[in-house]
């Protein structure tokens, strides 16, 4: 029986991801009928033996596990831990070893797309990390630096064929691809194809994911944007040049940047001078026109763009909130139940490979892991599921989420 009620949940959750796809595509209020008409012949057919595969955007079931991994920063800002979590039907569990001592202070963390390495950054560099079985790592390059840089690593990602990694400078105007062998993990070459960014003040770095734009914010100094293309050994081209995005009036850093799942939009998080709200920007990519601006809450830190495409958070570092947002027609509007709840805090948001929960870390109290469920009723909404520590000191100081795809 207690299989059946677990199935049960499972399809409801499947169920509300679907609506949010059905919201999302505007098929009106026939489709949401007839997809309610489904969810309720499902659940007459499941019983305590019965098996179905829950709804979801995904290509995977709402049982796959998910790895996790935080990075915290040591106390007194000194060093620093790698905590790992598995994220299965909504429980997360600590992996073996976990956590793991860091070498130096953290900066960013990624997982490959391929779901095979893990990079962390750090101020002695970039490290490297296999995963194996069960979320289990194990560091790469014989425990040495993969990659340093003029400065340090301040902000990195990964393109969608885990070719290539791209790396913003702390305190420097060199932005780096840096080509990857995609079987090893490991550079091809230890020099990277560069470009110049218009300022030295990189905050956060991301790549489209159909790997045409890089996007980079520079905090006081606006936002950068590069062509970029994974498939040439010059990925920036042949004259590569920053398309620079200044900051609003009144306003004060660019703190994330992020693409929608069509690579139709630009997002960036700006501060700006107002004590009641900051601001959510989105320009289309193709032309970085077409700009409209969204109120936020204080302090935003980073971006979500739901996989479904249905659906864009902002967590707000000022308020302990998540800002939330329908996406449909090109437009945002801010959801009903908007802003949420969260992490004191909060310094980065993901969702899991299943496309079934979101996740976000803070370093302003415990406990500062915290997981969400969309709510099966209200689209979009999100209900904390679960929460968690990350580190072994209160506050536990997460600067860095990843999660595997």
């Amino acid at each position: 029986m207690k299989q059946g009620i677990a199935l049960r949940s499972a399809l409801v959750l499947g169920f509300s991801r679907g609506l949010r796809l059905v919201s999302a595509l505007g098929l009106g209020s026939r489709s949401m009928a007839a997809l309610s008409a489904a969810l309720v012949a499902m659940l007459s057919l499941t019983g305590c033996s019965g098996f179905f595969t829950a709804l979801t955007t995904g290509t995977t079931a709402p049982g796959s596990t998910t790895y996790a991994y935080v990075t915290n920063v040591g106390t007194g800002g000194a060093g620093g831990t790698l905590t790992c979590y598995t994220l299965t039907s909504g429980v997360l569990a600590a992996v073996s070893g976990s956590p793991i001592t860091l070498p130096a202070t953290p900066t960013s963390v990624y997982v490959a797309p391929n779901d095979t390495f893990l990079y962390v950054a750090t101020q002695a560099g970039l490290f490297l990390y296999n995963i194996a079985a069960g979320g289990v790592l194990t560091e790469g390059n014989n425990n040495t630096v993969v990659y340093l840089g003029p400065t340090f690593p301040q902000s990195i990602t990964i393109d969608a064929t885990s070719s290539w990694l791209i790396i913003a400078n702390n305190n420097s105007t060199e932005l780096d691809a840096l080509p990857l062998d995609p079987t090893t993990g490991l550079p091809t070459t230890g020099t990277p194809v560069s470009v110049t960014l218009t300022s030295g003040t990189p905050a956060q770095v991301a790549i489209s994911p159909a790997n045409s734009s890089v996007a980079i914010a520079l905090g006081t100094g606006g936002t950068n944007v590069f062509a970029f293309s994974a498939s040439s050994a010059t990925p920036w081209g042949a004259t590569p040049k920053a398309n620079a995005i200044d900051l609003l009036k009144n306003s004060t850093t660019d703190n994330a940047v992020s693409f929608d799942t069509t690579s139709t939009y630009l997002f960036i998080a700006e501060s700006t001078s107002s004590t009641t709200a900051d601001t959510l920007r989105k320009l289309t990519l193709a032309t970085l026109n077409g700009e409209v601006d969204y109120p936020t809450g204080k302090g935003p830190t980073g971006i979500l763009a739901d996989a479904s495409g249905a659906y864009v958070y902002v967590t707000n570092e000022t308020d302990n909130t998540i800002s939330g947002f329908s996406l449909a027609a090109g437009a945002l509007t801010a959801l009903t139940d908007s802003p949420f709840a969260t992490a004191k805090a909060p310094t980065a948001i993901a969702e899991d490979s299943t496309k079934t929960y979101v996740v976000t870390v803070g370093y302003g109290n415990n406990p500062n892991l915290w997981l969400y469920t969309f709510d099966a009723l209200n689209l979009g909404t999100l209900d904390v599921g679960a929460t968690t520590t990350t580190g072994t000191v209160d506050p536990s100081l997460a600067n860095g989420l990843a999660l595997s795809h």
